[in-house]
């Protein structure tokens, strides 16, 4: 397995791949997934070798097999989930304060990959108020 475990990182850094940046690390060093599979590298390999990382399917599998989980690959799979909730959190917030900027100043740009949030930032000046204030907060929260 490779340090990006879920096959999914778009999920762990959902908010980062919509609105912010390519990565929303837990620190400066490690992302999410590089912290589980470190923790968990030897319950992936037991239990995960076979499953094709994408979607979600290493996520599931760990899930699957939670009660066979060493604690400390059990601790860093649920503070990745906890991390993951903070994320989605952030997202639906934000969303929900700048639909209408991201529908005016946005319109036609792909999702993923930070597009939307490079979007917003040449667009900071023009963005109302709402919508300024939670952006800047999430940018600033999720790095």
């Amino acid at each position: 397995m490779t340090a990006n475990i879920f096959g999914f990182a778009t999920q762990l850094s959902l908010f980062s791949m919509v609105l912010l940046l390519p990565t929303a690390p837990v620190s400066a060093q490690q992302s999410v997934a590089e912290v589980i599979g470190a923790e968990c590298k030897q319950e992936l390999a037991q239990y995960c070798d076979s499953v094709t990382p994408s979607r979600g399917r290493i996520a599931a599998c760990l899930m699957a097999h939670n009660d066979k989980l060493s604690e400390q690959c059990e601790i860093a799979f649920e503070a990745g989930l906890l991390q993951l909730s903070i994320i989605l959190n952030t997202v639906n917030y934000v969303v929900e304060q700048c639909h209408a900027d991201i529908d005016e100043h946005c319109d036609g740009v792909p999702v993923g990959g930070g597009r939307i949030a490079q979007c917003l930032t040449k667009s900071m000046d023009k963005l109302q108020p709402d919508c300024k204030e939670a952006f800047s907060q999430a940018k600033e929260d999720l790095q």
